[in-house]
């Protein structure tokens, strides 16, 4: 059975700094910290690949495990955070003008088709999903670590669990309930020939245990 263990990056200036509207963002200090224990506890996993997503601060995570292992990272779009609408770029995040757009953002989510102006919608998020569990049923290795993103993260579950009839409105009640902190740890198990048809499956979610 294959296993994909899933990370979210490591804490990233973005995370911390009241302009958390930024598409690219390093790690802060406690960010390399975190990627630090988290490197130690994935030496214990039998990781044959190691993927991020291509934003600096999933890279930096993946380079200090990989680096940990003596392997090397590759890098993909297909693992990186939804794309924000471009008027939020560089903005605070309590502005009321920005405010108004997440609100627009969240608040249609679930209405198909909708888009507020350049980001990713639902439709989008979902197809890239799909892309990104059938691109890593494809690959070879049966232990892949991949450092990818919050948001991103929780619309993967969200397809494993609720399956491709998976729709607008349940998973933005999914996404509303599932917490995933920076380093957390989730292992998606996937299986060619499960006779149900239940490919895949989340057998861990949020697991902190290498930050003590």
């Amino acid at each position: 059975m294959k296993k994909i263990y899933f990370i979210r990056h490591a804490e990233s200036e973005g995370n911390i700094s009241e302009n958390g509207n930024l598409n690219h963002s390093p790690l802060s200090e406690k960010g390399r910290e975190q990627a630090e224990f988290l490197a130690k506890r994935c030496a214990g996993l039998s990781v044959e690949a190691i993927m991020t997503s291509s934003l600096q601060r999933a890279v930096e995570t993946g380079q200090i495990i990989a680096s940990s292992l003596g392997m090397t990272v590759e890098s993909s779009d297909l693992f990186a955070e939804r794309r924000k609408p471009s008027t939020v770029f560089g903005q605070p995040q309590g502005a009321d003008h920005i405010q108004t757009v997440w609100r627009s953002v969240w608040d249609n989510f679930h209405i198909p088709g909708f888009r507020h102006s350049d980001e990713e919608n639902f439709d989008d998020l979902k197809i890239r999903a799909k892309e990104t569990l059938e691109y890593l049923a494809s690959r070879p290795e049966e232990n892949i670590l991949v450092v990818t993103h919050g948001i991103f993260l929780k619309i993967l579950a969200a397809l494993v669990v609720i399956g491709p009839e998976l729709d607008g409105r349940e998973c933005r009640r999914f996404m509303s309930v599932m917490e995933i902190e920076n380093t957390g740890l989730s292992v998606f198990k996937y299986d060619s020939e499960e006779p149900l048809g239940r490919f895949w499956i989340l057998s861990t979610w949020n697991d902190q245990a290498h930050l003590g």
